[in-house]
């Protein structure tokens, strides 16, 4: 791993073309980065008490509930 030090050694040899590519590029790969991992919200869906009760009844004990 690169220390701070060292890093400023290598970028004082670069040429000023050469350290507007490399920040180009390090801009881009922290961009890419950032846009990864921002998750997206599913909206919330809010039910009622019944709603949760007929859910539970169908899906986990497969009760036939008839909705009129």
């Amino acid at each position: 791993m690169l220390t701070a030090h060292s890093v400023y050694q290598i970028a004082k040899e670069l040429t000023d073309k050469e350290m507007l590519l490399l920040h180009e590029r390090i801009t881009a790969d922290v961009k890419l980065y950032q846009s990864l991992k921002k998750v997206k919200k599913k909206p919330s869906t809010i039910m009622s008490k019944i709603e949760m009760r007929n859910r539970l009844l169908e899906r986990v004990f497969h009760v036939e509930i008839h909705k009129s």
